[in-house]
């Protein structure tokens, strides 16, 4: 029997903080260990209060480690923020030996050559990820490995961060004695947890709408083509709850809760709809509030984050090229009707994500809140399953305590 290989993912956002450990053993990913927590220090994605952040953290990784019963050591951590931006970029290089088929080597330094770019000082890698590669003028080709050719071209989407924000983030991870295996795009971790590999073929905008930002993610031919962050989320729509109704952020998530189950709800045979929402509990100033007016509130919101959306698809040139439509996940998906306001905006099919890939205690990560999570488990245990068998494909070194960039290596596992 070998050796049991552990893996931890850690998804750092704006309303919660939550961990997975998981055991890893023949192709399969069994949760052993859960947790959540109320996010501190935290906004918008990005860490505004080290000493606060670390405290959460600690106290998310401590009952996980609880619960799985084993020490963390290390983990795969999910970035955000509004700073996160991506571009595509074009390598080539001449084939190393003429008439030898093309290598590992020669993947990693036309892969390198594409990372060649023009970024400003403040910016930092995070993935680089090859879309297609060109061998003598001939394209769609996906793996180059053992053919044979002269010119090696590859089309790669590079996603970039804000130094600072990515350092600060793995500080307060490495403060409480864990280290950062790598950092992964939140739109990228929960695309992982949540498309299919048609989606993603045909085409897909994969949404992630967390407690204060919005990640986007667009795939394009399998690969993803554009990506963004928006510095709007699930608390603003709870925001304009609490301002409209003159009631505390707790009591107006709570409404918000109460009104989506009420909406997902099919009144039974024989009873009478109720247009009012009982809120004795809250101590407003009424007992009633018509959920019309709750609906509108929160709609207008909605309505809002999606039309940034749209016009996200629009700056990508590709609009009426994403045929598989818009899959919304993260926390905020489970808002009352988000499904119908999505369609009327972006006019494309709509589907809520929920994640999938793992077994174990799933019982409480499988909600549309825990995607991003559960995909970079995902992440780290295809990294771990291919870093002993394949070569390192020599991704970017990032100057973010140590970091190496694994995207290069984590996507090749999944080439045909």
């Amino acid at each position: 029997m070998g050796k049991d290989k552990f893996v931890t993912g850690i998804d750092i956002g704006s309303s919660k903080i939550s961990t997975i450990v998981a055991n890893v053993s023949e192709g399969r990913v069994s949760v052993i260990g859960v947790s959540q927590v109320p996010s501190t220090g935290i906004k918008r994605g990005v860490v505004v209060d080290i000493d606060e952040a670390v405290e959460a953290i600690d106290q998310s990784l401590e009952r996980a480690q609880r619960m799985a019963g084993i020490s963390i050591q290390s983990a795969y951590v999910t970035v955000s923020g509004s700073h996160i931006e991506s571009m595509n970029s074009h390598g080539v290089v001449a084939v190393s030996h003429q008439g030898v088929e093309i290598g590992a080597e020669d993947i990693a330094r036309v892969t390198e050559a594409a990372q060649a770019i023009s970024l400003p000082s403040s910016k930092e890698i995070i993935h680089v990820i090859p879309r297609d590669f060109i061998v003598d003028g001939q394209s769609g080709i996906k793996d180059p490995t053992g053919m044979s050719g002269v010119r090696l071209e590859v089309e790669t989407n590079v996603i970039t961060g804000l130094a600072t924000s990515m350092r600060n983030l793995v500080k307060c991870v490495t403060q409480v004695g864990v280290e950062v295996e790598d950092l992964v795009f939140t739109g990228i971790a929960s695309s992982e947890a949540v498309l299919t590999d048609t989606e993603k073929e045909l085409g897909a905008i994969l949404v992630d709408i967390g407690g204060g930002t919005t990640s986007i993610v667009i795939f394009s031919d399998g690969s993803p083509v554009y990506s963004s962050v928006l510095p709007i989320g699930g608390q603003h729509v709870t925001s304009d709850l609490a301002i409209g109704l003159r009631a505390s952020m707790e009591a107006a998530e709570k409404i918000k809760i109460n009104l989506s189950l009420e909406r997902d709800k099919k009144p039974l045979e024989g009873e009478k709809k109720n247009d009012d929402l009982d809120v004795t509990e809250f101590n407003l100033d009424t007992d009633t509030i018509p959920k019309k007016l709750l609906y509108d509130i929160i709609d207008a919101r909605l309505d809002e984050i999606l039309r940034l959306i749209a016009l996200e698809v629009r700056k990508g040139n590709l609009s009426g090229k994403l045929p598989a439509g818009l899959i919304v996940t993260g926390g905020a998906a489970a808002t009352c009707g988000i499904e119908k306001i999505a369609k009327n905006v972006l006019k494309m099919p709509v589907r809520v994500g929920y994640p999938r890939g793992v077994t174990g205690l799933i019982d409480e990560i499988e909600g549309p809140a825990f995607s991003a999570t559960v995909g970079v488990l995902l992440y780290g245990s295809h990294f771990m399953r291919t870093k002993s068998s394949n070569l390192s494909f020599g991704g970017s070194k990032s100057k973010i305590g140590g970091l190496v960039s694994k995207s290069i290596n984590f996507f090749k596992s999944f080439l045909p």
